[in-house]
């Protein structure tokens, strides 16, 4: 009997024995041969640790190298689970969650993950940084990373954009020029602890980052300053749902500033809203008004159908067309063609108009460059709106020609204005100027482009003429300038009804554009306020931002009227006699009331 149990026991063990070392054998197979590359890959993931270093993005700056958009370093917290024990999760967590100003929960569920590394907060102020250092927990840790700052503010905002946590470009410039300024990442190689903890001694390969390229713009810093202060003067004052402004090199089509309000800060794009990031100046489209009128009366001259002292019967103020009345803002009788254009007569206008086949006015409307996009170097351009004459009404010839049934932008409106300003040439409006790298390296460039000759040279400065008698005697009063002859053009439109079917009486769209100095046209300057209330005349309402721009523009290019001029070279018994006085300084003034 013993004997038989025995044997039994002794086979019982061999086989247990035996199931036991062909499963070690399997096991051994399986971690040796056949999971060998998978169990290796781990291996080397778990103790081999790739860490991508960041570039620097690149700079955004004035034309004279001041700041518009750079990059700071600044602090990010991280973690390391898999070092907190559970019986302090939730302590830390709470600790964490007052530092941070973040919720206790989403921290504690964090921290209890079985991981090596997780992001706690990102770019953090450096107060939250000391005060983390201060816990002296080694399963937190901080990094440096860049984080892209805006040093002016609310300053171009709609221009510049801005960039995300990632400084990945989301609007603007920031945006459409994102592979120039994001640079390339590195890499740093190195080895880890079974704790996830770098040992920097085992570094094995390190790849520097390339930083991002800086991007130059033609816009000048004090410039826009100007301009922003101006506009948000008469945005405010006129309690306008919106407001845009662009001041342009006459000759180059270099974009010297642009304004748009309501604006946002870049540094906080997470508060702000569509609609303070939209950029009017190119992407809304609106009815000009009496602006345009400037075509109507540049294509008349060129074509040679009027002359400047021709005479119009303005018809007192009422105008008979089909089944409609055209009226004047004043009752006017006899004009001459230089005066329908001075006092934005629109009777007087649409008699000039008819002077021009529609083929022929929609031929200009086309060269002066709109309905189409000005190919500025900036995301969102619309291109206006114009129909073909084959799709015009048989009211559309006396509407056109005095601003209504066609849409443009404010940037297209600054274009057209230069044709006449520069003698007769369209030119491209740009606002990049150039891109540089970080050894100062230029690596593009623009120049000026000019698309086309729209008038002749002599037509050019006979509506220069035209434009500053407008100035002096007619609706722009409100542009003068003492000592500074400047030239423009008032436009009040109303605003297409919301369903489509006619204009408002009560909603209008204020705007001015004008040039200066008129002996030698340098800057053009468009200003539009969008329902202003509770007066609503471009002349009272947007003439005056161009003169305190314009003015305040001149002086800071450094243009010296003739007046002050004749001053200088005086003999010198005139300069005694003026030596006492204080030096002449241009600073803005007030307009008076216009249309």
């Amino acid at each position: 009997m013993f004997s038989r149990l025995s044997t039994r026991r002794f086979w019982c063990t061999n086989i247990i024995v035996g199931a036991l070392f062909l499963l070690i054998t399997s096991e051994l197979l399986q971690l040796t041969v056949i999971r060998r590359p998978v169990l290796q890959e781990l291996a080397q993931k778990q103790h081999h640790l790739r860490i991508v270093i960041p570039p620097m993005r690149g700079k955004i700056l004035d034309r004279y190298g001041k700041e518009f958009a750079t990059s700071l370093k600044v602090p990010s917290v991280y973690a390391i689970p898999r070092l907190i024990g559970r019986d302090r999760r939730e302590e830390l967590a709470d600790k964490l969650s007052k530092i941070l100003k973040m919720d206790y929960p989403f921290i504690l569920e964090r921290l209890s993950r079985d991981k090596a590394f997780i992001w706690l907060r990102r770019k953090v102020s450096f107060e939250q940084a000391e005060k983390i250092r201060d816990l002296k927990d080694s399963a937190l840790g901080i990094v440096d990373e860049y984080r892209r700052f805006y040093p002016q503010g609310t300053s171009l905002a709609q221009i510049l954009g801005f960039a995300d946590i990632d400084n990945r470009g989301i609007e603007g410039v920031e945006l459409t020029l994102n592979r120039e300024l994001e640079g390339r990442p590195g890499l740093r190689c190195t080895k880890r602890d079974a704790f996830g903890r770098e040992i920097k001694a085992f570094e094995m390969k390190l790849i520097p980052a390339v930083d991002g390229n800086s991007v130059y713009l033609t816009v000048d810093q004090y410039l826009q300053y100007i301009v922003e202060t101006a506009l948000d003067r008469a945005y405010i004052k006129w309690k306008a749902k919106g407001a845009a402004a662009v001041l342009m090199e006459a000759k180059t089509g270099k974009i010297l500033a642009i304004a748009n309000r309501p604006s946002f800060d870049p540094n906080q794009y997470e508060a702000s809203t569509a609609d303070s990031r939209r950029d009017r100046a190119i992407t809304d489209m609106y009815e000009p008004g009496s602006i345009f009128k400037i075509v109507t009366a540049s294509a008349a001259i060129n074509e040679n159908k009027v002359t400047l002292d021709m005479p119009f019967n303005c018809e007192n103020g009422k105008y008979r067309y089909g089944s409609r009345i055209l009226h004047d803002v004043h009752a006017y009788g006899m004009l001459t063609f230089s005066e329908v254009i001075i006092k934005s007569s629109n009777i007087g206008v649409t008699k000039v108009a008819a002077l021009l086949k529609p083929d022929l006015l929609y031929r200009y409307i086309k060269l002066f460059g709109f309905g189409a996009a000005t190919h500025v170097d900036l995301p969102g351009e619309a291109p206006g709106f114009i129909r073909a004459p084959a799709q015009w009404s048989k009211t559309s010839p006396f509407n056109i020609p005095m601003g209504q049934e066609v849409q443009v932008t404010l940037l297209q409106m600054v274009t057209a204005m230069g044709v006449i300003a520069n003698g007769g040439h369209l030119v491209t409006p740009y606002i990049i100027s150039r891109i540089e790298d970080q050894a100062g390296v230029v690596l593009k460039e623009k120049k000026p482009v000019i698309k086309r000759q729209v008038l002749r040279p002599e037509v050019a400065a006979q509506m220069q003429n035209i434009l500053v008698r407008a100035v002096e005697e007619g609706t722009g009063k409100s542009a003068r300038i003492d000592g500074i002859a400047v030239g423009g053009k008032t436009g009040t439109a109303q605003k297409i009804l919301s369903n489509g079917k006619g204009y408002s009486h009560s909603n209008f769209m204020s705007s001015f554009v004008g040039f200066g100095p008129a002996e030698d046209p340098q800057l053009i300057l468009a200003v539009v306020v969008d329902d202003p209330k509770p007066l609503y005349y471009g002349g009272t309402v947007a003439a005056p931002v161009f003169k305190e721009v314009i003015q305040a523009a001149l002086f800071a290019i450094g243009y010296v009227s003739p007046e002050v001029k004749q001053k200088a070279f005086a003999p010198k018994s005139e300069v005694k006699a003026i030596q006492g006085n204080p030096p002449m300084i241009l600073r803005p003034q007030g307009g008076g009331k216009g249309f």
